[in-house]
């Protein structure tokens, strides 16, 4: 009796196992076919978007080389009108440009001068050197001028533009020229009636702009003289907020065609600041009326 009772309660015990077993294989099943039913839809819907991205690269690449194609042709036409634009536009204006450290070279502008019709007095660059050295510029401010300033790199700069105004070069920038502290590519032999100053600089350094532009900029005030500041887009630290705050005219991206033509039109009597840097006011001065009439 108990062997019959033991042997019915396994045999039930199999029976549910087996249903269990059996839901559960059905279960499994069932399962897989969902996973690949989903799984196919996944794949449709990337091939789907695949195709769609696809789609838009080929429109993307399609404009970029629509609007790269424009660019050109604008570039172009730039080139063309800004030559008939300056050709002449200051004739005999006498123009001394300084570079006012060895970061970045504006040795394009005499050309873009030459074509407005003025004349390059002299082009000078403030060498790095001059800062880096200054018992050795003190020494020679000294035996030159006969005293020490409080400021000598700042007097030296005074001192030079003074002399590039008046067209006659002092014993000290000579000297200093002799020693290759300052490039000047020509004596000063003649007065100026403006000056244009190359700026901006590799480093966040404000020393310099302090001691040399700001300097060059109040002796050009002083002289009543007319200065415009320029520099390339590319600049990394850039001083035209500061020609701004100093109330002079700026171009900021005279390395383009438009720059350049800017700066003369800047020089011909629309000052102002220009360019493409949050600090201007414009991209460029409105072509006046006497412009329009060339």
């Amino acid at each position: 009796m108990v062997a019959n009772v033991k042997y019915y309660v396994v045999t039930i015990v199999s029976i549910f196992l087996a249903i269990g077993l059996g839901i559960f294989i059905g279960f499994m099943l069932n399962a897989q076919d969902i996973l690949s039913s989903q799984r196919d839809d996944i794949i449709s819907q990337l091939e789907v978007k695949f195709d769609y991205l696809k789609d838009e690269n080929e429109k993307v690449k399609s404009e970029s080389n629509r609007i790269e194609n424009e660019n050109k042709k604008l570039n172009e036409f730039n080139r063309i009108v800004y030559q008939e634009i300056i050709t002449n536009k200051l004739s005999g204006l006498r123009v001394g440009v300084i570079e006012t450290n060895d970061d970045y070279l504006y040795s394009d502008i005499n050309q873009i001068l030459d074509l407005a019709g003025a004349r390059v007095i002299s082009n000078t660059t403030i060498k790095d050197s001059l800062y880096s050295d200054l018992d050795k510029l003190k020494e020679t401010y000294k035996t030159i001028v006969g005293k020490e300033p409080q400021d000598v790199v700042s007097a030296t700069i005074e001192e030079l533009t003074q002399s590039l105004i008046n067209g006659e070069m002092s014993p000290l920038i000579k000297e200093l020229t002799e020693q290759g502290l300052i490039d000047i590519s020509q004596a000063y032999e003649e007065g100026l009636d403006y000056i244009v100053i190359g700026g901006g600089s590799k480093d966040k350094e404000d020393s310099k702009y302090k001691t040399v532009d700001k300097t060059i900029i109040d002796v050009a005030k002083k002289n009543q003289l007319q200065i415009v500041g320029i520099e390339q887009e590319d600049v990394k630290n850039s001083y035209v907020d500061r020609y701004k705050e100093s109330r002079i005219s700026s171009v900021d991206n005279v390395n383009s065609d438009i720059g350049k033509m800017t700066l003369v039109l800047v020089m011909d009597g629309n000052p102002g600041n220009y360019g493409v840097k949050p600090s201007a006011g414009s991209l460029a001065p409105t072509i006046n009326s006497s412009v329009e009439e060339q």
